[in-house]
Order: structure tokens, then C-alpha cells, then sequence
């Protein structure tokens, strides 16, 4: 498939007026992510000279720039220099081309989305001679530059050193005696693009101190992406299948180093992927439903298809022995089958000929019973799982899962479709929520029905983190996640877990609490029961009071799925303020920009606003109480309170920037939020530098660096300065 980079629109600009000139913000902003020498090549000048207007800024000249940056933080780049560089300028700082930037932008989790589906018109900035004006700024910018360097401890960790701090325990749980026979997870740190193709990406994703930490707390699967196109003879697009043999050889190379930690490989399927128009335009006999988008489905309707999607499958089955299942999303992601992407109400929009007449239940069914019959005929053991997610209403998923054989197991969402009033506006889950937390009645009646006909079920949660607030490893609210167990073990119809989504795999205590409560016993433990023995020794009647002031907390997060995605939670303590509105859009998990409306989603903006500045002062009380805690009395404590802190940052940070935007027409009245701000963003610069997880998602890589933080801070600086009438 050929892939294309995203419209450039020259009428959407950024300026970052903090700093002289934009050359000066790209080699602050990216200082210690970017070598000089790289930096060098896209300012067109010499080492020497960026080197000497880092040292003008008052930047770190022996910082040391990890590889790591390229190879597992190119997102991060990206999102950094998005308004800053042109194309060829990003294909020059990450070394790719064109054509890999584009598969990156389309692949990599729907990157081109998040980054608001345009580029931003900008020319590569030039280091030109500063001006007397701009000499002086810089002189300022240096200032505060050595004052955070004086402010800030030394860094003890270096990013991506996700594990320097994790502890683990294994529960004395008989692993063939579980409630939940399979907990598959998603490796807290893998890459979602093309992973199997690198060995050295692959031990990247899969660190063996993290597959340990899975093992002991009791996981038995980790699922990650596969593209059947890139895995196994594709016969629609000639070359589209090109490497796919060294990509089978990397997924046996993962099978076998998971198998060594008695885990399996899961796979995820969305197929048949749709392709360009134009290479069906001659295929009337499988040519399927025709988008406005320029995509053409193959219809799983016609006979070759089916015929490629079984022997496609069966084809990476066989070839890889150690796989332990594949799970499939049917309704949703990408434009796959030719009802994939269309609603129920919007059915008389399909316009392929073969799909005439039949239902949307009726071909998730199908593609479901063609994977499973690949599957299965190369490896009659394997774990098929249907996903419901976006099947439709009870009665179309009930459907669906009439017409699969007994042994496809059924997926759901736990918490979809569930309701909640929030500050008098009633929210539905779609999913991604801890704060309205499952299971939801229209699951149980899913799980029942399909577990009443023979179906092995699943629930599909986030039990470390959500959308709600991804940069931190896990959110300690225990009480809510005890209760979502719970709940799913008192329907007696739930026999598995999907631990997170691309979010949520970090091995934390919470992981350790689930894996407890999948023991099978007489009764449920307690939370005081559970939580002495995950945190023995440590003041158990203390933290049982905090973690049920932080769920509280939570419980009220303004909830909604927009709200979850748009909001500015995720890089909170490095999201710059303007003096005027930016006229952009905020985008799904990536900028927020100034955007309260998108934010606020269904909520009115006073009631959204008046939700976070009450789970702000309830999180403070909680964190209070846990500062009373001795850290040394559990090797998990020191974790717990950093992670307690960064959500206190981030919360704080939320309500501070949706005051700010509120009241900036009277600069003057925000000058306590923009203190505060730039207060906050010291204190995170202080967290990243002992704990590397926060910041960090594995879909999105880094929100923020050292350098986004600074940033931030010099933003902070000149606005306050502003106010006062400085020369700047």
C-alpha cells in the first residue's frame, strides 16, 4: 500500500515567542534528545556553532545523546519538531525517508491523527546573528536555564531506564488453580510499528527484566500488532508482503525468549486491511465497499479472500510453533471489512455488491470464523478471541456471537456502555476508564450469553492507567481497581483479562493486587488484607486511608471519551501557555494546545473546570497522608509516592492551564497561575530525574523531556516578565 504524508497547510502557524528566533527554541527543545552534530545538519551551520548558542542559552554542554532517542523515542521527536521542521527536515533528524516517514505517520497507532491529521506550515530555521534586542533575550533565557540547572538534583536515571527502580514479588498462587486462567497484557515499553523485522527492537520492546516482573506477577500472555500483509505471502499488491520472512523469523525469535518466562505470544489482527481504489479498479470480483476516502475494502464476501485470509493465517501459524493466540478487532481501527467502519444507522451507505443484504453481525461473524478456521487448522490448540469492541448494541454482538463456533472465546470491554452523572451531566463509557469503572451491565450480559453457549469470555480492561492519565506507570487508586475485580469475579462468567491496551503494562503492585485476586480461594481478600501483603511492613492503616482518599479523588474525573483523548492531562507540566488563543485544535493523546472547549467535551466548561479542581484538593489531602508514610518500610513506597506525586502535577497542572486559558484577556490576574506553573514543572524536571517511566507511554513514547520541561519553564519566565514590563 502506498502511504502519504499528511496535507501541509500553510494558514496554521505556531509562534514560540519566548525565544529569540525558532532556531534558538529547536535547539533548546531538543537538547539532549538531538546530537549537535544532527542539529548542525538541519541549521545548516557547523557543530561549533550550535554548540555556541546552546552555551549562549546557558545549556549543558556535556549532556550526551542516547541512540535510544531514534530508535525508541522518534514520536517524541516528531511531536517536537512538528512546528518546526518540514518534512525534509524531520526525514533528516530521524535518517528516514519519505516513504518510511509516511508508513510511521499512518502505522505507528494512527500517528498522523494524533498529530491533528495536517502538517503545520514551517520553513527549517536558520542560525542567523542575533539582533541587540535578541542578545538580551538570550542573556534572560540564559539566566533561567542556570537557574534550573542550580535548582534541579542530578539525574540518577537516564530515560528509558524504565526498570532501575521496579520491584516485584511472586505471589504463592497455584498458577494452574486461577480464577482467570489467561492475563495477557501489552509490553509496557514495545514499539507498535515494525518491530519483528529487528531483533535488537525486539529486545528493546521485550527486556528480560520486565518479562521476569510479568512472570511473577502471574501473566500469561502479551499481545502485541500484526499486519497479516507483512507476515505472510499477500498475492493483491505486489511487494506489500516484501520482508515478511524475516519478520515470521523475528516473531519465533519473541515466542521462543516469551516461552523461556512461560508466557505465550498473542497477536492482534485487524484484516483484511483496505487498499488504495485504485489497485481494485479492475477486481469486480473481490472489490468490496468503496470509501470517500480513497480506500477499497477486500470483500471477506468473495471466495479468494476468504481463501487468503485462511491460508494466510494458517501460513504464520504454522510458522511460527510457539504462538499462543490471535485476537481480533472487527468493527473498528482500520477500514478492514466493508462494514467495518459503518455505523448501524448509516448502512444504507454500503455499497459493495456482495455485502448487499447481509448484516453487520453477519461479517464480523465471518471474518472471526475465517481466522479462527486458519488458525486452527495449523495449530488446533491455538486461543482464538473475538473482540466485541463496536459490534453494535446487545442484541447485534449477541448475534455475532451466535453464529461463532464454541471454541472462539468473546472479548468485551468491561466498562463500556456504563453511565454516570458527573457534576449533573451523565457520561457513557465507551471504554478507557478507571474514574467510572466496570463491569457494566451491558458486558455481563455479552459474557453471560456468550459463557451460557459454550464461550470461553474475557474482559478487556486498564487496570494501571487509562487515557484519563497515561504518563504515569499505574494510578494508585486501589480501592477502584479492587472493586472492577471483584465485580468481574461475582459475575462468575468472566474466565480471562486483557490487562491494558498499548497503555497500562508497567509490572506494579496494582498487577500484583490482580494477580491475588485470581487465586482461587473460598473468598475474596479483603483491600486491607490485600494491601498488607503487597506493602507488608509499611503503615497499612495509613495507606488503606490514602488509597481510598485517591479513589475518591478519581471518582471525579470529568469522564469522557473526548475529554480523555483531548484533554491536557497526558503532558501537563510541559504544555507552554499562550498569550492568545492558537487557533488549533487539540488532538487525540498528543497536543492539547489551548483548546478548553476540546478539552471540556460534553461537559459545560465551568462544570469541567469545577470536576478537576475537586479532584485536585481531594488528591492533595490524600498525598498529604501518604507523605506521612516511612518510603523505607516497602521496597514499592518510593514507587507509590512518585507516581502519587506525578498525578498531583499533572491534575494540578490541568485545572492551572484551564484557569489560564479562562482568564488571560487580564494577563495580570493569571500571574499566580503562570508562578505556579513554572513551580510545577521544576517539580516534575525533579521526578524524570529519578524515576524514568513518567512522561513515558509506549504508544506515544515521551510526552515530555528534560528539555520540554525547561521549555516550559522559560515560557513560564517570559510571560511573568511580560507582566512586568521587562526588557526581554
Amino acid at each position: 500500500m502506498k502511504y502519504s504524508l499528511p496535507e501541509v497547510r500553510k494558514d496554521k502557524k505556531l509562534n514560540f515567542e519566548w525565544f529569540p528566533t525558532r532556531a534558538q527554541c529547536f535547539i533548546y527543545r531538543n537538547w539532549g534528545t538531538v546530537t549537535p552534530l544532527k542539529m548542525s545538519e538541519i541549521l545548516k551551520c557547523t557543530e561549533k556553532e550550535v554548540l555556541l548558542a546552546a552555551s549562549d542559552m546557558g545549556l549543558d554542554l556535556s549532556v550526551r545523546v542516547s541512540a535510544d532517542w531514534v530508535d525508541r523515542g522518534y514520536i517524541t521527536l516528531i511531536r517536537n519538531n512538528w512546528h518546526l521542521l518540514d518534512y525534509d527536515g524531520l526525514c533528516a533528524l530521524l535518517n528516514w525517508d519519505k516513504e518510511y516517514l509516511a508508513f510511521i505517520l499512518q502505522e505507528d497507532d494512527f500517528l498522523s491523527v494524533k498529530l491533528g491529521g495536517f502538517k503545520p506550515y514551517t520553513e527549517n530555521p536558520k542560525l542567523e546573528a542575533l539582533s541587540e534586542a535578541q542578545r538580551r533575550q538570550t542573556q534572560k533565557i540564559k539566566s533561567v536555564t542556570q537557574e534550573i540547572y542550580a535548582r534541579v538534583k542530578a539525574f540518577t536515571v537516564a530515560p528509558f531506564d524504565f526498570f532501575a527502580n521496579t520491584h516485584c514479588e511472586r505471589n504463592s498462587c497455584d498458577a494452574e488453580n486461577q480464577r482467570f486462567k489467561r492475563k495477557i497484557i501489552y509490553s509496557y515499553c514495545a514499539l507498535y510499528g515494525d518491530t519483528f523485522a529487528d531483533r535488537r527492537l525486539i529486545d528493546l520492546s521485550f527486556p528480560e527484566k520486565m518479562l521476569d516482573a510479568y512472570s511473577k506477577l502471574g501473566i500469561t500472555g502479551i499481545w502485541t500488532q500484526g499486519v497479516l500483509s507483512k507476515l505472510a505471502p499477500y498475492p493483491f499488491v505486489k511487494g506489500e508482503d516484501k520482508g515478511y520472512k524475516t519478520r515470521l523469523d523475528g516473531m519465533n525469535y519473541l515466542a521462543q525468549k516469551l516461552a523461556r518466562h512461560g508466557m505465550k505470544l498473542y497477536l492482534y489482527f485487524n484484516e483484511p486491511r483496505a487498499v488504495s481504489e485504485g489497485v481494485l479498479a479492475h477486481r469486480d470480483d473481490i472489490r468490496g465497499h468503496v470509501t470517500g476516502k480513497g480506500l477499497a475494502c477486500l470483500c471477506v464476501r468473495t471466495e479468494q479472500v476468504q481463501q487468503y485470509l485462511k491460508e494466510a493465517v494458517a501460513y504464520v501459524v504454522r510458522s511460527v510453533p510457539g504462538l499462543g493466540g490471535i485476537y481480533t478487532i472487527t468493527a473498528s481501527e482500520n477500514q478492514t471489512n466493508c462494514l467495518s467502519k459503518i455505523k448501524p444507522k448509516n448502512t444504507h451507505m454500503l455499497n459493495c455488491p456482495h455485502c448487499k443484504g447481509h448484516t453487520r453481525a453477519e461479517n464480523f461473524a465471518l471474518v472471526n470464523q475465517l481466522i479462527c478456521e486458519g488458525a486452527k487448522s495449523a495449530d488446533p490448540n491455538i486461543d482464538c478471541i473475538a473482540f466485541g469492541w463496536e459490534w453494535g448494541d446487545v442484541d447485534t454482538s449477541c448475534e455475532v456471537v451466535d453464529r461463532l463456533d464454541r471454541d472462539i472465546s468473546v472479548m468485551n470491554v468491561s466498562e463500556t456502555r456504563k453511565t454516570k452523572r458527573i457534576g449533573g451531566v451523565e457520561t457513557t463509557v465507551v471504554d478507557y476508564s478507571m474514574s467510572v469503572e466496570g463491569p457494566g451491565e451491558f458486558s455481563k450480559t455479552l459474557w453471560k450469553y456468550a459463557f451460557d453457549r459454550g464461550h470461553s469470555t474475557l474482559a478487556k480492561i486498564q487496570v494501571n492507567n487509562t487515557w484519563e492519565l497515561s504518563t504515569v506507570p499505574y494510578i494508585p487508586v486501589f480501592d477502584k481497581i479492587y472493586n472492577h475485580i471483584k465485580g468481574l469475579v461475582e459475575t462468575g462468567h468472566v474466565d480471562g483479562l486483557m490487562l491494558s491496551w498499548t497503555l497500562g503494562g508497567y509490572p506494579s503492585p496494582v498487577l500484583q493486587m490482580v494477580d491475588m485476586m485470581s487465586a482461587e480461594a473460598d473468598a475474596l481478600r479483603t483491600p486491607r488484607q490485600v494491601y498488607d501483603r503487597i506493602f507488608k511492613g509499611a503503615d497499612i492503616q495509613t495507606l488503606t486511608q490514602v488509597f481510598g482518599i485517591f479513589s475518591d479523588a478519581f471518582d471525579e474525573y470529568p469522564f469522557h471519551v473526548q475529554c480523555a483523548y483531548n484533554g491536557p492531562q497526558q503532558s501537563a507540566p510541559a504544555n507552554l501557555l499562550y498569550k492568545t488563543p492558537t487557533d488549533f485544535s487539540a488532538t487525540m493523546v498528543c497536543n492539547p494546545y489551548d483548546d478548553l472547549k476540546g478539552w471540556s467535551g460534553i461537559f459545560p466548561v465551568d462544570v469541567y473546570v469545577g470536576q478537576i479542581e475537586k479532584m485536585v484538593s481531594k488528591w492533595q489531602k490524600g498525598f498529604d497522608l501518604l507523605s506521612t508514610v516511612s518510603l523505607e518500610a516497602n521496597p514499592y513506597l518510593g514507587e507509590l509516592y512518585d507516581v502519587s506525586l506525578a498525578c498531583l502535577i499533572h491534575f494540578r497542572c490541568m485545572l492551572n492551564q484551564c484557569k489560564f486559558v479562562l482568564k488571560r484577556e487580564n494577563m495580570a490576574s493569571c500571574k499566580d497561575i503562570i508562578e505556579n506553573e513554572a513551580e510545577l514543572a521544576f517539580a516534575a524536571l525533579e521526578l524524570i530525574g529519578r524515576n524514568a517511566t513518567v512522561g513515558y507511554e509506549s504508544s506515544n513514547h515521551y510526552f515530555y523531556t528534560a528539555g520540554n520541561l525547561m521549555e516550559k519553564i522559560i515560557n513560564c519566565q517570559y510571560l511573568l516578565d511580560a507582566l512586568s514590563d521587562k526588557d526581554i
